[in-house]
């Protein structure tokens, strides 16, 4: 009987080393991997009200309050056309036009409209914390330029306080890789555990 519970004891540590390895192996290529695809980048933006004044609507029947919000959807997809683009670079400073096409400004730029509200927040990305805030401060700019000719009758575009920070952002985050890594691990381990344990009780 004791030989038996020996026996038991040693495959049952067996198998929980077999599972701890293949967790440590996959939490730790998972790391790896996190690793190898990680880049930092830094996020500035700058929100801006985009409405029709208090005088219009008063001699209007039309409830431009109502229209405006229905129009945010469509204002968040002009700003990131490339017609902004083109127009922020002319307004960089030399170094970062020089650095930046307007290709690459239309790529870095992302525009979100908050729910049931007028405010579009244009964020961008970039590689170093000055380029992000002058090229979000100078698309900022190119929005309350080009947007009444590219919509008109759009509402007028008053730009709120300039960004003057970047946030760090650096992804993939490592921890969520080696978590996956780590479930991933222990279920092929208790596969393995399973197969063998089943195999062996055929024989």
């Amino acid at each position: 009987m004791k030989k038996n519970e020996v026996k038991k004891s040693k495959i049952y540590l067996k198998y929980i080393t077999v599972v701890l390895v293949m967790m440590i192996l996959g939490g730790g290529g998972m790391f790896a991997l996190a690793k190898h695809r990680q880049q930092s980048f830094f996020v500035a933006k700058r929100s801006m009200l985009i409405s029709h004044t208090i005088h219009e609507e008063e001699n209007s029947n039309i409830s431009f309050n109502s229209q405006d919000q229905q129009m945010m959807e469509t204002y968040s997809d002009i700003v990131e056309d490339p017609t902004i683009a083109q127009t922020a670079r002319k307004k960089l400073p030399t170094q970062l036009r020089k650095r930046y096409s307007a290709d690459n400004l239309s790529n870095m730029i992302d525009a979100s409209v908050s729910q049931q509200s007028l405010i579009l927040t244009v964020r961008t990305k970039a590689n170093s914390k000055n380029a992000a805030i002058k090229i979000t401060n100078a698309v900022s700019e190119a929005v309350k330029e080009k947007l009444p000719s590219i919509q008109p009758g759009s509402g007028k575009v008053r730009l709120l306080a300039p960004a003057t920070t970047a946030k760090e952002v650096t992804t993939p985050h490592v921890k969520k890789y080696v978590a996956v890594g780590l479930a991933l691990g222990g279920m092929v381990g208790l596969i393995v555990c399973f197969v063998e344990e089943t195999w062996n009780r055929l024989l």
